[in-house]
């Protein structure tokens, strides 16, 4: 509620969203459903192909065309509005009480951006005249150019919008990093968890059955299913397991790649790739499965901002093995709900699980069911809302 007790009209902007799948278009509808079950007249704007539910009025109007985009929602009052990737941050160059929400790669790949004036004309009139080389050069330029401009006007947008948050203490440096303007106006807030995913029944676990839930793109190979594989190449021999990576969305020759790297490594009759599961299918795999795994390693542009799936196996009572190379480390205890690889490479995977193999290292599935209580998506609703009522104008 607004500081007198009203509901507030949220708009709430998300170019990617559900039935999209990945980690941050479930934050978006998962936050847009947690805050209107709170009393909130809650507004998505989204791509055409949108999910729709009785808990919001959807708007499927965003074209990832960033000035048309920016033109439509000025025809939309709310009382808060919340760019839910830093792609619309610009907003708060034209409308008041805007919030932006980073995950990762959105601060540095300008996907949804403003096109340089211009360049459209140059490269139907001017550019096919040029020779290859000078060609090459002038589009380089001109790629260049957009990107300045466009650090530019995200800057100044980061600047005039009320407050920004992030998913992790790790996303805020980076963010921080790349857009200084956003140092004294930044908090952390996580994503939260489905409560469907939480399961209280004793539910035995298979042994040694690992489980790796994510997207698999040849363009962000960071998940590091390849560096899992290749660990547990150098273990099946001396110990017996079972790795499922299930991939709900597939883009590019990844999934291929890692299928041959099965096969040539003997590891067929242990590792499978299966496609999307619905919520039931994956709560289930979760339940059952002994440890997840998700060992991404960061780059200088891309990283894991936090890691829904690591919650969601929590709240299963399944421990996770991951990395200290991004959000995870704001969330996993070492030995109490998952513990860390020294490294991201096979070796120091195989290190890791090795331990895990030989007992190690072991863990209550009631006490790593508690990890994720807090992260129920009501509770991150509210810490959303306070900071709209702390920095709000």
């Amino acid at each position: 509620m607004s500081e007198t007790g009203k509901p507030l009209r949220i708009g709430l902007v998300a170019p990617y969203f559900p039935p999209q799948i990945g980690g941050a278009n479930i934050y978006c509808y998962e936050l847009a459903k947690a805050m209107a079950s709170k009393g909130h007249d809650v507004h998505v704007f989204a791509h055409q192909e949108a999910l729709p539910d009785s808990a919001y009025t959807l708007h499927p109007i965003l074209t990832m065309d960033l000035a048309q985009d920016l033109a439509r929602l000025d025809a939309f009052e709310m009382d808060v509005w919340h760019s839910l990737f830093l792609f619309y941050a610009p907003l708060a160059l034209r409308k008041p009480n805007v919030f932006v929400t980073g995950f990762g790669d959105d601060f540095y790949s300008f996907r949804i951006r403003r096109a340089l004036p211009g360049r459209a004309l140059l490269g139907r009139h001017v550019l096919w005249r040029l020779n290859e080389n000078a060609r090459t050069k002038t589009e380089q330029w001109l790629q260049k150019s957009e990107l300045d401009m466009n650090r530019r006007l995200y800057g100044r947008a980061l600047r005039r919008a009320q407050h920004v948050i992030t998913i992790s203490s790790f996303s805020k440096t980076r963010l921080c990093l790349a857009f200084p303007e956003a140092s004294n106006k930044t908090t952390v807030i996580p994503p939260g968890v489905t409560a469907g995913f939480f399961h209280n029944g004793y539910v035995p676990k298979e042994k040694n059955f690992f489980l790796t839930v994510t997207r698999l793109d040849e363009t962000d190979r960071i998940k590091n299913v390849h560096g899992v594989i290749q660990a547990l190449a150098e273990l099946k021999d001396d110990y017996d397991f079972r790795y499922r990576v299930v991939a709900g969305a597939v883009t590019g020759d990844y999934r291929s790649e890692l299928e041959r790297l099965i096969v040539e490594t003997g590891l067929s009759d242990k590792i499978s790739i299966e496609g999307r599961k619905t919520e039931e299918e994956l709560a289930d795999y979760y339940m059952r499965a002994d440890l997840f795994i998700l060992a991404s390693y960061a780059e200088k542009q891309n990283f894991e901002g936090f890691g829904i799936v690591f919650l969601e196996a929590n709240a299963a009572g399944t421990p996770v093995l991951t990395t200290r190379e991004g959000g995870m480390v704001d969330y996993v205890r070492e030995g109490v709900n998952g513990f860390f690889t020294e490294d991201p490479s096979a070796s120091g995977l195989k290190a890791a699980l090795k331990r895990y193999l030989d007992g190690g290292l072991t863990f209550d599935p009631e006490e790593v069911r508690l990890a994720p209580e807090p992260y129920r998506w009501t509770h991150i609703a509210d810490r959303v809302l306070d900071v709209y009522a702390a920095h709000g104008a």
